[in-house]
């Protein structure tokens, strides 16, 4: 009996378990390397013309999210007893995500819009605050916060809460308040936006370099805070930027291009006081579009920029000027700016591979 027993028991264990399945997953439209274009085309921009001929539309456009197909398992053919366990089928999230920018899109959307109207303005006028430094400010956020691997979004907010701090403090600063301003704004977008955020300690010593003191930079910190009335609702460009990719289903053709563009778009003073977050994204989104379509043929940015400028429900003109205007900084920013390195170190293509000026 012990002998049979013995003999089923290794009859049982000879069966092998199949293989987990191999999953590839390729993306039909991959990101766009700038540094891939050769000079064999001419990709000058003079200007972007705005075309009478666009098709019209009407205020909200549809929304182009397509669900991916399921992805098929592959699993090895065997002859022997298969595992009990099916193996799990791998759903994309492309069905979930589209449900829900069918769902919230359009609130979320008009909810940014009625919040536009909150981007700071006039901000360095009651200061002696040079726009230079500024710009050297945000250069030196580009560095610090991509060295520290902190998400776009910090970027965004960290420009935003300094801005908005100087346009709403009754206090004068002068140009040596600006460091402790700008290390502590990062320090606060940290933690509002990351799950791991740089600890004090690490800010003191290694990105204000003992410089500046704990005490300091809380002390600051309770300073902007009050300040802002502790009233950190509101919007960004990034924000303007991904409800618009998600509404039209173009992340992946347009976003590290448009992500450029809106961070070159903040170095400047003049542009960034003289256009809403809502109008420096769609002028961002629209100059992509016209580099892509360079390189992808498959986008045509006399559909897409239409989309992008009803989507925003901005005026055609007034956003093709400022789509212009933010091609030509964009054209003379290493002119304009010629010792801040950061933006071009830490991204992944040179954008003046395309955005040759001609005299």
């Amino acid at each position: 009996m012990k002998d049979m027993s013995k003999k089923i028991f290794e009859k049982e264990n000879q069966a092998e378990v199949s293989n987990n399945p191999r999953h590839q997953n390729k993306s039909l439209t991959q990101l766009v390397s700038l540094t891939l274009i050769n000079g064999n085309r001419k990709n000058e921009f003079k200007s972007i013309d705005l075309k009478n001929n666009y098709t019209s539309i009407s205020s909200r456009p549809l929304v182009f999210c397509k669900p991916e197909p399921k992805l098929k398992t592959v699993t090895t053919s065997s002859p022997q007893k298969q595992s009990p366990i099916k193996p799990k089928q791998v759903d994309t999230q492309s069905n979930e995500l589209c449900k829900l920018i069918n769902n919230y899109s359009e609130p979320i959307l008009d909810y940014y819009l009625e919040l536009n109207n909150q981007t700071p303005k006039n901000f360095l006028s009651n200061h002696t605050v040079s726009s230079n430094l500024r710009a050297k400010m945000v250069d030196w956020m580009v560095e610090v916060l991509t060295s520290y691997k902190c998400k776009d979004q910090t970027f965004f907010l960290a420009v935003k809460l300094m801005d908005s701090y100087l346009q709403k403090t009754s206090q004068k600063h002068i140009p040596q308040d600006l460091h402790l301003i700008g290390v502590t704004t990062m320090f606060m977008a940290c933690k509002f936006e990351e799950i791991y955020p740089v600890k004090l300690q690490i800010v003191h010593e290694k990105i204000a370099h003992k410089k500046l003191t704990k005490d300091e930079i809380k002390d600051k910190e309770t300073n902007i805070l009050t300040a802002l009335d502790f009233n950190f609702i509101g919007i960004t460009v990034l924000d303007v930027i991904t409800i618009v990719l998600s509404i039209l289903n173009m992340n992946q053709q347009l976003y590290q291009i448009t992500l450029y563009l809106a961070k070159l778009a903040l170095y400047d003073y003049e542009f960034v006081n003289n256009h809403t977050y809502v109008q420096i994204a769609c002028s961002a989104l629209i100059v992509s579009s016209k580099i892509v379509e360079q390189i992808d043929q498959s986008l045509s940015s006399e559909v897409v920029i239409p989309l992008i400028v009803s989507t925003l429900k901005m005026d055609n003109s007034d956003a093709m000027d400022s789509a212009n205007k933010l091609l030509n900084l964009a054209k003379g920013f290493d002119k304009q700016y010629p010792n801040l390195e950061n933006l071009k170190k830490f991204s992944k293509f040179q954008l003046s591979d395309m955005l040759t000026t001609q005299p």
